[in-house]
């Protein structure tokens, strides 16, 4: 009896398994081109549909327009230009009214792609684009709609906005890029769009979706997006620029450049060659200042930091030059025709205790040569350009590690 009872729930089992897939495969078979051309005949003919209508019954309202950004790469960003130029998509989403349907009327058809020439579109664009005004999408691109009205609409894009560059802290600088979008077609009472909702509801913040994001040059800091009281929809990239490779070519040979310009009274002023010299060490530091000034924007409102420090040592490259000339003519002097003075001999007295040698020269009833006046001088210059030039070179370096901090 028990082994029936088994059989007969075990056969009716089967048969319930045997029924479901047979709905399940009469269900969706059921959805047939017939059944999309009767719905799109309906939508467009019968009910018919216009793009031109804002897809709300009550026109009194404002279609509620979700917006995400999608990154996928920074293509250029110009400082020079200040353009930041990316490639990505504007994921929008909203619910027109007038593309609703019963399910049960048409197959069970949930969803359509439709062309997104055939319905409403928000019209939205990116206020503050360096290009020309470009709609978004193409002829080609098509809509994803719900029976419930649900419009999901993609737009691939190269979106090319301008930015404020801030060049203070150059090259270990941060920039901070909005793109501002809207809908240029319609005021904020018809339409009203919402930003990073999407992004919001998967990583609990409001910013940027990025899409395998890499670049050699910026790294991603942090995004944020935010509705603004005018109706704009702001995203904003906060990017922090990898400064390795200015720190290799760049920084590194100046600060370098900056203590060989010091180096120039330790060079004897017999040798002739202490004012060729330090011209030529001036020179290199204009050439790195003309680099630097290439790199960056021509903005009177902020000066980078680095351009201070090299016009700094330049200045004292300016004064080393001038006291290698003005040195080489205190050398050539005569001590019959023109004496040295007691000033002179305090001088050389002063630079030989310091250096804890004395020698007859030292003694005030010695006759000195302007030649140990020079090198006298040279002692005293020497570590007076040192300390400035290290004065200047941490004070830079101080700056710019403050930054990095923040």
């Amino acid at each position: 009896m028990y082994v029936t009872l088994f059989s007969n729930m075990q056969y009716v089992f089967v048969r319930l398994l045997i029924l479901q897939w047979s709905l399940i495969t009469c269900y969706v078979a059921s959805q047939t081109a017939d059944d999309v051309k009767n719905l799109t005949t309906t939508l467009y003919k019968s009910a018919e549909y216009s793009k031109k209508v804002r897809p709300l019954k009550d026109q009194n309202e404002a279609v509620v327009v979700g917006t995400d950004l999608i990154l996928d790469a920074i293509i250029d960003f110009n400082e020079r230009e200040e353009n930041l130029k990316i490639s990505g998509s504007l994921f929008l989403t909203w619910t027109d009214e007038f593309l609703q349907w019963n399910t049960t009327d048409y197959g069970g058809l949930e969803h359509l792609l439709l062309p997104q020439n055939d319905i409403w579109r928000p019209g939205v664009r990116l206020h503050n684009s360096f290009r020309p005004f470009i709609g978004l999408g193409s002829s080609d691109l098509l809509l994803r709609v719900s029976s419930s009205g649900d419009v999901s609409w993609q737009p691939y894009q190269i979106f090319e906005a301008t930015c404020e560059v801030d060049i203070t802290y150059f090259p270990f600088d941060t920039q901070e890029c909005p793109l501002k979008f809207s809908s240029w077609s319609y005021s904020t009472d018809q339409v009203k769009l919402i930003g990073g909702s999407y992004v919001e509801y998967v990583e609990g913040r409001k910013g940027i979706l990025l899409n395998q994001f890499d670049n050699a040059r910026w790294s991603m800091e942090n995004t944020t997006a935010g509705e603004s009281e005018d109706g704009f929809v702001i995203y904003k990239m906060t990017l922090k620029r990898k400064s390795t490779f200015y720190v290799l070519h760049m920084i590194i040979p100046i600060v370098l450049l900056s203590f060989l310009n010091v180096l120039t009274f330790a060079l004897p002023i017999s040798s002739g060659e202490r004012a060729s010299y330090a011209i030529i060490v001036f020179l290199s530091l204009v050439v790195f200042l003309t680099i630097v000034a290439s790199e960056i924007p021509k903005n009177s409102d902020t000066i980078p930091v680095i351009s201070v420090y090299i016009t700094a040592i330049i200045t004292l490259s300016t004064t080393n030059v001038i006291t290698s000339l003005l040195e080489s003519r205190l050398a050539c002097r005569d001590k019959c025709t023109n004496s040295i003075g007691s000033g002179y001999r305090k001088l050389y007295r002063l630079a030989c205790i310091c250096q804890c040698k004395c020698d007859e020269k030292s003694d005030p009833q010695t006759e000195l040569d302007w030649k140990d006046v020079v090198t006298a001088l040279d002692y005293f210059l020497f570590w007076l350009f040192c300390a400035l030039t290290c004065v200047a070179t941490v004070v830079w370096f101080v700056i710019a590690n403050g930054r990095q901090s923040k």
